[in-house]
């Protein structure tokens, strides 16, 4: 059996949503890195002001069922000068599993800490996830493609090699580096405490300057609106 119609029948059974009210979608949010311990996630719209555009927010009458997540990197070098990445940039950084060493350099690398730490996450103040592991979405792929370079042109072509230019990493499917959850049940409207623990504080960014530097909590489900209207 299709393994989305298995999801929505446990669903409606467990949780008594109906199986045509839910639709597959995902969520998303962001928090900029800098040099603190713990970072925090918010994944409802009433609590974010101003939302990235790469973010997906639940909304206030809206309910989501989760069934996997993720946490990832991203870098971005600010071409403005006031560094804040426009929304053409925000849409082309690349999330990454693992702390490139071809991009993250620095102080940047020091975000490969966050594989190293826990995400916590406590819905209506009681615990559902009390420490788990980052480094369950780690993930360094099998191929790293990269393009030698050389001082010489095609006329006058030499055989010294200069160095690699950005390649591709590999990814190797739709659900690559994310963690399969209980089907878990949370709605715009609930407490809702998702924290990225790493123990102690550690500078990766500095907000106001380049490189910006975000973690990405991405989640996979199914969406039911405005089941709270």
């Amino acid at each position: 059996m299709n393994s989305v119609v298995s999801e929505k029948k446990f669903i409606q059974e467990r949780l008594g949503i109906p199986y045509e009210n839910l639709s597959q979608s995902y969520l998303r949010a962001e928090t900029q890195l800098s040099n603190l311990s713990t970072y925090n996630f918010f994944l409802q719209r009433g609590q974010v002001a101003a939302p990235l555009v790469t973010e997906k927010l639940l909304e206030l009458n809206d309910q989501f069922v989760i069934t996997h997540f993720r946490v990832s990197l991203r870098y971005i070098d600010a071409a403005a000068a006031t560094f804040i990445p426009t929304p053409t940039e925000q849409l082309t950084a690349q999330q990454y599993l693992f702390a490139d060493p071809t991009v993250f350099t620095g102080n940047a690398a020091n975000a490969k800490a966050i594989y190293n730490g826990n995400i916590s996450f406590i819905i209506d103040r009681k615990q559902f996830l009390p420490a788990f592991p980052t480094n369950a979405f780690y993930r360094v792929p099998t191929a790293q493609s990269t393009n030698l370079t050389t001082g010489g042109t095609t006329a006058a072509p030499v055989a010294t090699f200069t160095g690699n230019t950005g390649g591709v990493n590999g990814y190797d499917n739709g659900l690559f580096g994310f963690y399969v959850s209980e089907p878990t049940l949370i709605d715009g409207r609930q407490t809702l405490d998702i924290a990225l623990n790493l123990g102690a504080s550690v500078t990766i960014g500095t907000l106001g300057a380049d490189p910006n530097l975000y973690a990405t909590l991405e989640t996979r489900g199914y969406l039911v609106v405005n089941s709270k209207s």
